[in-house]
């Protein structure tokens, strides 16, 4: 498997880190004429500056997510179709890699702190939603925030917020750009694996079938974080921007997008038999371990139990 183990160890360990970082946070969802609110209560207890940007590194985790599926899915396209291009995978190429990686996620982190960051707008907007709503008041949590309607002070005319509208085009951009290269590359895998299907004196049959479960796990890997959070989050924004009421859809999307680090940790043990294997036996192992120490339980108590009675007799 070559460098890809280390991709996908990087993926793994990533997902781990994103649910810390999530269940850690515990961020909430709230809308309100116009504006949606990703809130904390802070239950690590941070200074209010360091926890509000701890809540803006988990908004930027959905990017890295991102782009690590995009990584992924580079990789088997150059493995299958492309070969003699892996050494992009290999050191010092790599760095480009690590590169755009960082400028990326620091790119959606630092907009996150700049523009959807705390504000006297946007916090005199919510104030009272969030009181009558969830019980508090500005300091008992912290948020990130777009309010895409914004009233002049002066004038007292409606008009859209340019910078929030701009760092929702931005993060478009970001998803839509690396959807397409999945695209690409999923299509291109595709029709080279079924080309191969057809080639079997030229592939081995084991090998053949790597490439197919690796594909498989793949897709589901993309597709999961499209159905159970890019789409979701794009339903939530699609609220604020036309001003309307979620209603009880709301409290239902939400948990549907914080199951997504869960499940990308579950695709590669279910599609790929080698860690499936793996699991089961780690699981059996388990098993019989539990049963042993039960067993060598219930033989101690037995004999406790008879030289109670010997001594008493």
């Amino acid at each position: 498997m070559g460098n890809y183990k280390y991709l996908m160890l990087t993926f793994s360990t990533f997902g781990i880190i994103f649910a810390i970082i999530d269940g850690s946070n515990q961020p909430m969802l709230h809308f309100y004429d116009g504006a949606y609110i990703i809130f904390s209560r802070n239950v690590l207890c941070l200074p209010r500056k360091l926890s509000f940007w701890y809540i803006a590194l988990n908004c930027s985790c959905y990017g890295m997510i991102m782009l690590l599926l995009v990584f992924h899915f580079m990789y088997r396209y150059l493995a299958v179709c492309k070969p003699h291009r892996l050494e992009l995978f290999s050191f010092p190429y790599f760095n480009i890699l690590i590169g755009i990686f960082v400028v990326i996620s620091l790119e959606w982190w630092i907009t996150a702190n700049y523009v959807a960051g705390e504000n006297v707008v946007v916090e005199e907007h919510i104030r009272e939603t969030m009181l009558k709503n969830y019980g508090l008041s500005r300091l008992d949590y912290t948020y990130a925030s777009s309010l895409f309607y914004r009233t002049d002070p002066a004038t007292g005319i409606v008009s859209p917020s340019l910078p929030d509208f701009l760092y929702l085009v931005n993060l478009g951009i970001i998803i839509l750009s690396g959807l397409s290269v999945i695209l690409f590359c999923w299509l291109k895998l595709r029709s080279e694996l079924i080309h191969s299907a057809r080639q079997l004196q030229s592939i081995s049959q084991k090998t053949l079938e790597m490439q197919r479960q690796l594909f498989r796990a793949l897709v589901a890997q993309t597709l999961l974080p499209i159905f159970l959070m890019f789409i979701p989050a794009g339903i939530l924004l699609c609220f604020p921007i036309l001003r309307t009421d979620m209603g009880p859809i709301e409290v239902i999307i939400l948990p549907i997008i914080t199951t997504q680090p869960f499940m990308d940790a579950i695709v590669p043990m279910y599609y790929i038999k080698d860690y499936r294997k793996a699991v089961l036996k780690c699981v059996r192992k388990t098993k019989r371990s539990v049963r042993i120490h039960q067993a060598s339980s219930q033989i101690d108590e037995r004999s406790r139990t008879s030289r109670v009675f010997s001594l008493r007799t």
